[in-house]
């Protein structure tokens, strides 16, 4: 297979997955519209106030009401903050470690 030839079809290769992943995206979207649909439709038709089973509502400035699968979650932001400063700051120093243990190992060789 010639250079030419072989850069083809990676080309096709390529836009090929492209096609899937939008496909993909596609049809999530679709998924989870018709699932809100049929929610919507079974709360009118039934006449229901069931928590749903998507949903977002804030609270106040600080508080969140999820609701997912029929439970509701709330959740702070403050605490979420705080909560990913401290995953951050734990990723940082796990990437410091990895840094100083590849030197080690590097200069080892």
């Amino acid at each position: 297979m010639s250079r030419v030839e072989r850069k083809k079809s990676q080309k096709k290769d390529k836009s090929k997955t492209g096609r899937k992943f939008v496909c993909i995206l596609f049809v999530f979207f679709l998924l989870i519209n018709g699932i809100l649909i049929v929610d919507h439709s079974f709360r009118v038709m039934m006449m229901v106030e069931e928590p749903k089973v998507f949903g977002h509502k804030k609270i106040n400035e600080q508080v969140h009401k999820i609701c997912f699968c029929g439970e509701n979650f709330y959740i702070d932001e403050q605490k979420l903050y705080s909560m990913y400063v401290a995953v951050k700051n734990e990723t940082k120093d796990f990437a410091e470690i990895l840094k100083a243990k590849k030197e080690v190992i590097c200069k080892e060789w």
